[in-house]
């Protein structure tokens, strides 16, 4: 069984406690090493000064007492040869205080000690020399002086507030950079990362740029190469279908069969070029989805499938920033998909969800397999064998992700498949990549 770790799971998080706690563990190595060399000679001068004042006062004849004491009254100090300390007088648990009458027995023997009256606020001094004598110290009357709680309340949170900083110097420049990577992962091209911070986050940066510089020519290298090769397809596939109507009447099997192939193949090159397309080329505009969808219906396939195609729209109008040609493109898609691996007929709605547009189109065929429906948007993934090439799902996710939304996938448990697109209402357009 794996226990539960208490460590944070961040690195900017780690990287402000473990800054914070050396400077903790800095300013008790400080208070540690002021207290060796404060702390012993302090209570070695105390215990000095109140051993000579015993023997001072041991020494002095009984007849001057009296002119002692008084010279003591002005200092508060009371000087007894015959009266003992008061009973309520106890040792002291000061460790300073005790460390003190450690030192005054050293210097004045086992006799020597200090006792702390707490109800005449004194200290007493005690010794047994020749006779017995005994000073009582004014001490500062109310509370023992209690912790510096703001002090080291304030020392934590500026131990705290220098690891933020800290940590944060290093962290930002690379957050930069994981939120780069992930919008690169969405299938969004960032802007080249600012180089700045420690040496080696720069160089970090400097190279994902380049990194994204590589990725950016190496797309556009594919579209050239798709649009190219796909354009020159169709030249010779124009020249094929121009030829096959002289072909005599005899031969009108074999013109429609070479005209359907000639179609097929014409699909499927439009498929490519329409996957070799990122959208850089189209500025987004505020489009009505609802008539978007209609006028995609209305374009779409031949008259039967047109009725074969029942529409709900349900966004009233609303309008929302997006691309309206690779929109189209991608609701043609769904249709398609939905003609030609589903069941008709095809039902198509949109809804508003909150903060985004929702479009759902559904068929009533045999539906995916399920352990196969997160492969789906992948290219060149077939969900049957009607034909296709497959890429028709992977434009569909494209051009979504591209708008800030998501293209999900499942089956109906009454059966089919439906396909939902997930938009954002408003959404501000990023430079983008392909996959």
């Amino acid at each position: 069984m794996k226990l539960p770790s208490f460590w944070p799971d961040t690195l900017f998080t780690r990287m402000v406690l473990l800054i914070a706690g050396l400077l903790l563990l800095g300013q008790a190595a400080v208070y540690g090493f002021l207290h060796a060399y404060e702390y012993g000679p302090r209570s070695q001068r105390l215990a000095d000064l109140w051993a000579q004042t015993l023997i001072l006062a041991s020494a002095v004849p009984p007849s001057a007492y009296p002119v002692l004491q008084r010279q003591f009254d002005d200092r508060h100090i009371r000087l007894s040869t015959a009266a003992p300390v008061p009973e309520q007088a106890v040792p002291p648990r000061n460790r300073f205080l005790r460390s003190v009458e450690t030192r005054l027995r050293d210097r004045l023997g086992p006799t020597a000690a200090i006792r702390i009256d707490r109800s005449t606020h004194r200290l007493w001094l005690s010794w047994q020399d020749k006779r017995p004598i005994q000073l009582g110290l004014p001490i500062a009357q109310g509370n023992p002086v209690p912790l510096p709680y703001f002090r080291l309340i304030a020392l934590l949170i500026l131990s705290l507030l220098g690891g933020f900083l800290a940590a944060r110097q290093i962290n930002r420049p690379l957050t930069t950079l994981v939120n780069a990577v992930a919008r690169l992962r969405e299938g969004r091209l960032p802007d080249p990362v600012i180089a700045h911070g420690p040496r080696d986050i720069r160089e970090l940066a400097t190279r994902f740029n380049r990194l994204l510089a590589d990725i950016d020519a190496l797309i556009k290298e594919r579209q050239l190469v798709l649009v190219g090769v796909s354009h020159d397809l169709r030249t010779p596939l124009t020249r094929i279908r121009l030829a096959s109507e002289f072909l005599p009447e005899s031969a009108a099997d074999t013109r429609e069969e070479i005209v359907a192939n000639i179609r097929e193949m014409d699909s499927i090159i439009e498929q490519f070029i329409g996957y070799a397309r990122d959208g850089r080329e189209e500025t987004p505009q505020l489009v009505a989805l609802d008539m978007l969808v209609a006028e995609t219906i209305e374009r779409s396939g031949t008259p039967e499938n047109g009725g074969n195609i029942r529409f709900a729209p349900g966004l009233g109008g609303k309008t929302l920033p997006i691309q309206p040609v690779a929109m189209s493109r991608l609701i043609r898609n769904l249709i398609d998909n939905a003609l030609q691996h589903g069941t008709a007929p095809i039902d198509v709605e949109t809804s508003l969800q909150g903060d985004r547009a929702v479009l759902r189109v559904h068929d009533h065929g045999p539906g995916i397999p399920p352990d196969r429906l997160a492969a789906m948007t992948h290219p060149y993934v077939h969900g049957s064998a009607s034909g296709g090439i497959g890429l028709g799902l992977a434009i569909v996710e494209r051009i979504a992700r591209n708008h800030g939304g998501r293209l999900t996938l499942a089956n109906d448990p009454q059966g089919g498949l439906e396909a939902i697109v997930s938009l954002p209402i408003a959404y501000s357009r990023p430079r983008l990549a392909a996959d």
